[in-house]
């Protein structure tokens, strides 16, 4: 009768779990379903023309540059580029779009023009201050993540320098008469300078 009991109360635990779990995709699903729908509609209204297109013109940039900054800063982690304060520096942009966002959806509601119009110009200054802000901490993860010019040329030579070597192992597969490397090409040419 006990192991009856335990079976039973293992079985209602399993069942429950499984119903928690079901019901969270479905909600994540959901979730998304509906974020990939607000994107559609406000791409769709950003290529009308007055205040209101332009208002959902100033979502949308917002909304793209900040994802850009995302990917940048997890495209950086993934490659263990150092990244620095980007990750909370990102987080406070995020919170003063997120702000900006909110005033811009009020603007959207509004029907008249002539105070969206009105309202406009301040709220463009503070959109364009946050995708300036995201932008630059894109550069400066493109920058970190780059590699030096001298460090590529100093990299090209020597991978020159080891073809000919590995051409020099077989002697059958001689180079062409007149063919030249990448470092003999240089330094000819720098002699003629």
């Amino acid at each position: 009768m006990q192991t009856l009991l335990v079976v039973l109360a293992t079985l209602a635990f399993c069942s429950c779990a499984t119903v928690l779990a079901v019901r969270r995709v479905v909600r994540a699903v959901r979730r998304r379903v509906l974020s990939l729908r607000d994107r559609a509609q406000l791409a769709a209204r950003a290529h009308g023309v007055g205040p209101q297109a332009e208002v959902a013109r100033l979502r949308r940039d917002l909304e793209r540059s900040l994802g850009g900054a995302r990917r940048a800063l997890a495209a950086a982690q993934a490659v263990s580029t150092p990244v620095g304060d980007v990750r909370s520096l990102l987080g406070r942009l995020e919170l003063a779009a997120r702000s900006v966002d909110a005033e811009l959806k009020v603007l959207e509601a509004q029907p008249d023009r002539a105070r969206v119009t009105a309202q406009l110009a301040s709220v463009r200054g503070r959109v364009e201050t946050i995708t300036g802000s995201a932008a630059q901490l894109v550069d400066g993860l493109l920058h970190a993540a780059g590699h030096d010019r001298d460090d590529l040329t100093l990299l090209e030579a020597a991978c020159a320098l080891e073809a000919d070597a590995l051409r020099s192992l077989n002697p059958r597969a001689q180079r062409p008469a007149g063919a030249s490397t990448p470092l003999t090409s240089r330094a000819t040419s720098s002699r003629d300078v």
